[in-house]
């Protein structure tokens, strides 16, 4: 260390001898500031040292974490009262419900607000408290009443003698149980809990104790093949299932088949059903809803309708989940290349390395075929045949995006990201998620290029904000660890 860096040290030790102990004491009281950033939304900015947790981070700087909080949040995993009171989260109307075509407030006053506010949607009066919801909009205006502030929803409990005794198959957890607890007082529930908290076998529960036809929606064959193996294996009852995915229903013959009358339908990955084709599979004439979804947000800006389209959230945090054992927190190490020779070098010498079942990560069809004839394991992808007996058959597998979601595979030791897309933080969010499925240890290692790095950075943020912790290593052409970065 030479003379210049012995002043500079120098200089920065000088501030802190006039530190008003007061204000470090303020601090660690309250160790963020908030910043306004739209109605019922702030900034929060913590330092990066702070073990804070909350919300989604935007943005990060070598010194700072900036989180979005907002009413998702509070409805998702409840904020600390300081907090909530800070955020000044508050609703638009006293009370707003929307059911069987019309719209009812609290007062005539919020009925003539609501009117001028949501004029294209609604078709006039309906009483001296209610609008008439204008024909084919009502899950458009149930949004902007959710975007406002307001759950619009109409409890519709479940009845006696739609229920049948709990099944033997299945014990539920007691968050599970209290999520269980809210369906039969509510009938509709959006359930947004972390990857392996049990969403999957909560539905299958709900399932058994609801009398006639279940109908699961999902986003993959490989999502469906698995869905129809555990209603083997866990259901009294399987011939009363049907499983299919988004886009078999949103197809001609699909919308013909499959969506008759149903006692219980479940939307598996619910971010998926706001997409503009799917969205219409929300009218489907079914008793009592669940949506499920361990990254309850879009990249598109209708995350509101995630919530539109299912009903009464129930979620609890990543953080409280590892905190009470109910999923695991795996080690997320980051390997940095200088190219995309090297980092396919790296790949190849780290499985090399690494032992038990592994799940390599490569959206691009044409790498992952190249990876597959390098590396002799198989390539599983839109185009393949029977997927979950080819990944369960294999001690190592690389996968496209198909298996994102969802996929589930108790002795998974680890999961390799070598291609991905782009900045997506929701990729991101799922595919820590298979790893934190296995029942063992298992352990997260993403490969990026320094340019990956620097342009696609955002995608770790989901990981970050979910207080799991990142190594961020040199890797060499070795695929081991050198000086870290």
């Amino acid at each position: 260390m030479d003379g210049n860096e012995n002043s500079s040290h120098d200089d920065i030790a000088s501030h802190f001898e006039g530190m008003d102990p007061t204000h470090l004491s303020a601090f660690f009281e309250t160790p963020y500031a908030l910043l306004p950033r739209g109605r019922n939304e702030v900034w929060v900015i913590v330092p990066r040292f702070v073990p804070f947790y909350l919300g989604h981070l935007e943005r990060q700087t070598d010194s700072y974490n900036y989180f979005i909080v907002n009413k998702y949040v509070d409805w998702i995993s409840p904020l600390p009262a300081d907090v909530r009171e800070k955020v000044g989260i508050s609703p638009l109307f006293e009370s707003a419900k929307v059911a069987n075509g019309t719209v009812v407030f609290s007062s005539r006053e919020e009925r003539d607000r609501a009117q001028r506010r949501y004029g294209e949607l609604v078709d006039g009066e309906a009483g001296e408290c209610s609008l008439c919801v204008r024909k084919g909009r009502e899950f458009e205006l149930i949004a902007r009443i959710i975007d406002d502030g307001n759950l619009p929803f109409v409890p519709s409990p479940v009845v006696s003698r739609d229920l049948r005794p709990p099944p033997r198959s299945i014990e539920l957890r007691d968050y599970q149980q209290r999520a269980w607890e809210t369906f039969l007082r509510t009938g509709m529930v959006g359930v947004y809990w972390p990857p392996s908290a049990g969403k999957t076998f909560f539905s299958l529960y709900c399932g058994e104790r609801i009398n006639g036809n279940k109908l699961v929606i999902v986003p993959s064959v490989t999502l469906r093949e698995q869905w129809e193996e555990r209603i083997l294996t866990y259901c009294r009852f399987p011939d009363e299932w049907q499983v299919h995915t988004y886009q078999y229903l949103t197809g001609r013959k699909g919308w013909v088949y499959g969506v008759g009358n149903t006692a219980l339908t479940i939307f598996d990955e619910v971010h998926h059903l706001p997409a503009t084709t799917f969205s219409r599979l929300a009218t489907i004439k079914t008793t009592y809803r669940i949506g499920l979804s361990a990254s309850p947000y879009r990249e598109d800006g209708r995350t509101e309708y995630i919530f539109a389209l299912t009903g009464f959230p129930i979620g609890l945090g990543w953080h409280d989940m590892i905190t009470i054992g109910a999923v695991r927190s795996p080690d997320v190490t980051v390997y940095l290349y200088t190219s995309q020779h090297a980092k396919r070098q790296g790949l190849k010498a780290l499985v090399r390395t690494l032992t038990g079942r592994v799940l390599i990560f490569c959206d691009s069809l044409r790498k992952g075929q190249q990876l597959s004839q390098e590396l002799g394991v198989p390539f599983v992808h839109g185009g393949t045949v029977d997927r979950m007996n080819v990944i369960r058959s294999h001690r190592m597998v690389i996968c496209s995006r198909v298996g994102d979601e969802g996929l589930s595979l108790p002795t998974l030791d680890a999961v390799v990201e070598y291609d991905f897309l782009g900045g997506s933080r929701r990729q991101e969010a799922q595919r820590v998620g298979r790893v934190m499925h296995s029942s063992i240890e298992g352990v997260h290692i993403i490969l990026m290029t320094d340019e990956e790095l620097h342009r696609f950075e955002r995608r770790l943020y989901a990981l970050e904000e979910q207080g799991l912790s990142i190594r961020c290593l040199r890797g060499n052409g070795a695929g081991q660890s050198g000086s870290g970065e």
